[in-house]
């Protein structure tokens, strides 16, 4: 064997050891090994949180940020929203200060820190860590792209029970416009951070958000390029453990076409160069589990794309000056990864093909950051590598036409059953057989639409003529026998397939409020309003199958997280899907098992 083979050989066992065998490593020693860090502490009280957020040119995605940080589940009066602009060019602030006016009126608090100069997202950290670290117990670090699960907040309170807990982060979900090749990897990302999770020692948090014991958090370097990363490995370099809540979602709004990916996999090989540096520290073996992860994850990960490299010039060298048969064989392969990768194809050998060709010119756009770093590049602040395009509309195209479709069939469908429920109501009670009430409708920033709601009628005629409006109860006596029926088997909703028909409400949406009982919700519950923001209230609903009717505001409150989850699904087809047949089928379950109040 020559030196060439030998050295191409242990390269390559290097080569798949980092891609391969680490992962398996895991997989193996989790199936015998306890988690490290399991939270059983019994939460005593809420701890602080401070948000803190850098914007730099970000007016397509900040009002959409801040909403979602306003709407989230924790006690407005435990978090304060910190929003550190660094220097925008465009709408950024203005648009920012108009949100917070609306937040201020919900009793969430947000904070602009409004800088004239763009100097740096590092500078721009390193200011919200000195406002906020003998401020709040756990400071949690977003993108203005990412949007978070509701519920966010009080899974990483949860999660800082465990005094061990450093550094927690959540699922990273790219949006499903992006390359096929971004979405495996990041596929592959939140596998890898899920099993160093079990040990304690997740190797870099995904910058869409993470959150950091207060007391922990260091300021960074002025030149840091990959900031999250920093971050969080400092926070754990003297033995605190970072996890990842798997309950946690972060989707990305932001999405980068395959050349605009190329650009930040460049930035990123020059970062993780950069952190291999600068954490060399962190492959002490006194910090077990972090010091192999961090060796086999980030570490192998700097070097990979001089890896790469010699994987191709030492068989080019061996085919030019030996001949070798091993040496053709290779520069063979490569090039035939590099031409089948880049045919468009369902077959499942080209895509593998597919994936290996965007692996390795991700690792030579790596190496070229990583070279650009080293003559002195990256020192200049922070750009948007990607501006928002249109929202994409299939997802509500696809809904109206579901909605049509359905709602016209289950009319003709249900025409005998709803033709002797009204004969009942007749026989049963005095009065029509159909109700008709004033509902909220869909909302947008110019309008907030009316519109009235048909039911079968399950209650006794001017129901409310002595006590005004109020919310029906389980055992209230206004509704009738025939009614109490209807009611369980949700039977009385069934004249709003009309209104899902014309366009006024949906099949499945948020529930359909009564304007009487708005505003009072509106001043009880933060951003109320926005559960039917640019979306249609329907028959049925995440809320409604999961807590039934409301009866208090109490009610309504405990349901706004579910409508979120709801209207956070609709940015993503195959998530919608997957929840709008959920939610059919526990409807389904709801009217056969008579579940309904």
């Amino acid at each position: 064997m020559t030196t060439l083979s030998f050295v191409f050989i242990l390269l390559v066992i290097v080569a798949l050891y980092h891609h391969i065998g680490y992962l398996l490593i895991l997989k193996i020693v989790t199936k015998f090994k306890k988690p490290t860090t399991k939270c059983t502490a019994i939460q005593t009280k809420l701890p602080s949180i401070g948000v803190m957020m850098c914007a730099y040119n970000e007016q397509s995605h900040i009002e959409e940020k801040l909403n979602n940080l306003g709407s989230l589940l924790y006690p407005s009066e435990l978090y304060t929203i910190h929003v550190y602009l660094d220097g925008c060019k465009d709408k950024t602030y203005d648009l920012a200060l108009q949100t917070q006016k609306r937040l201020e009126e919900k009793g969430v608090v947000c904070v602009l820190h409004n800088a004239n100069e763009n100097k740096g997202k590092a500078h721009a950290i390193n200011a919200l860590i000195e406002i906020g670290q003998n401020n709040y117990d756990i400071l949690v670090f977003t993108d203005v792209s990412a949007l978070l699960s509701i519920d966010a907040l009080n899974k990483f309170a949860n999660q800082f029970q465990n005094k061990d807990i450093a550094v927690a982060t959540g699922c990273y979900t790219p949006d499903e416009c992006a390359p096929t090749q971004q979405q495996s990897y990041w596929k592959y990302q939140n596998t890898l951070k899920t099993l160093e999770s079990h040990f304690g020692a997740v190797i870099g948090v995904p910058g869409a958000l993470f959150a950091i014991r207060a007391s922990n958090v260091k300021p960074i370097p002025k030149h840091t390029i990959n900031d999250d990363f920093i971050l969080a490995m400092q926070a754990c370099h003297s033995g605190g453990h970072v996890v990842l809540d798997a309950d946690v979602t972060i989707y990305e709004r932001e999405c980068d076409e395959i050349a605009q990916d190329i650009k930040r996999r460049e930035r990123i090989g020059a970062g993780n160069w950069q952190q291999f540096i600068m954490l060399a520290s962190l492959l002490n073996p006194k910090l077990g589990w972090t010091a192999f992860n961090f060796f086999s994850h980030k570490a192998l990960r700097a070097v990979m794309p001089i890896i790469i490299f010699l994987l191709y010039v030492i068989p080019t060298i061996a085919l030019v000056i030996n001949q070798s048969v091993w040496g053709a064989c290779v520069c063979s392969v490569l090039l035939s990864i590099h031409t089948i990768g880049q045919v468009k194809s369902k077959n499942v050998l080209i895509k593998l093909f597919a994936k290996a060709h965007y692996a390795l010119i991700c690792y030579w756009v790596a190496l070229r950051g990583v070279v650009k770093y080293q003559f002195g590049a990256y020192k200049k602040p922070w750009t948007r590598v990607n501006q928002r395009k249109g929202k994409d509309n299939s997802v509500s195209l696809i809904k109206r036409a579901f909605d049509v479709v359905g709602s016209l069939c289950g009319l003709l469908l249900l025409l005998p059953i709803m033709l002797l429920t009204a004969l009942a109501i007749k026989i049963n009670s005095k009065g029509p057989v159909l109700f008709k009430q004033l509902r909220v409708g869909k909302s947008t920033d110019k309008f907030v639409s009316l519109f009235y709601v048909y039911k079968f009628r399950s209650m006794v005629v001017d129901a409310e003529a002595k006590s005004g409006a109020v919310w029906a109860s389980k055992n209230d006596p206004r509704i009738t026998k025939v009614g109490r029926f209807l009611r369980k088997t949700r039977i009385d909703e069934l004249p709003q397939l009309w209104n899902v028909l014309v366009g006024e409400m949906s099949l499945i949406g948020p529930r359909p409020e009564r304007p009487v009982f708005y505003a009072k919700l509106e001043k009880s519950i933060p951003y109320f309003g926005w559960r039917t923001y640019g979306l249609k209230p329907g028959i049925s609903g995440l809320a409604q199958v999961m807590n039934g009717y409301d009866e208090s505001i109490e009610d309504a409150r405990s349901k706004i997280g579910w409508d979120y989850a709801y209207a956070l699904s609709m940015s993503n087809r195959k998530n919608w899907f997957a929840m709008e047949w959920m939610i059919l089928l526990r409807t389904i379950s709801v009217v056969f098992t008579g579940k309904g109040q």
